[in-house]
């Protein structure tokens, strides 16, 4: 009896080590295949790029900006666009860009994402 269980415990233990190489080994496979060369990207990859940014406008001026040009910038919506009118009614223009963490709705992440849409101050 003590045999057997000896036996099925290496048993056991020979099966993990080879699952762990194989897990190495295929993670390693898998890798090599997901980076590819960045000259060697795909069109559809080109152009799925393209599309996320292509409805968003440019150079955005926030101290001119109405609300239907604020809701089309990223993480920008009617209420925070609303936000942003109201702000800089009752505080003036913005003075940069940075500013716009003043406003209820805005933080560092979100303003991360909308710095490269919009002009600078």
């Amino acid at each position: 009896m003590k045999a057997l269980h000896l036996l099925l415990v290496a048993i056991f233990t020979f099966t993990l080590g080879l699952s762990a190489l194989s897990g190495n080994a295929l993670a390693a496979t898998e890798k090599k295949e997901v980076s590819a060369p960045a000259d060697k990207v795909t069109a559809v990859e080109k152009s799925s790029a393209t599309k996320a940014t292509k409805g968003i406008p440019k150079d955005v001026n926030i101290n001119t900006a109405d609300k239907e040009l604020l809701t089309l910038l990223p993480g920008i919506g009617p209420v925070t666009a609303e936000a942003i009118l109201a702000y800089r009614k009752d505080n003036g223009n913005f003075k940069s860009i940075d500013e716009l963490t003043k406003v209820k709705g805005i933080g560092e992440k979100s303003l991360m994402k909308l710095k490269p849409f919009l002009q600078t101050i």
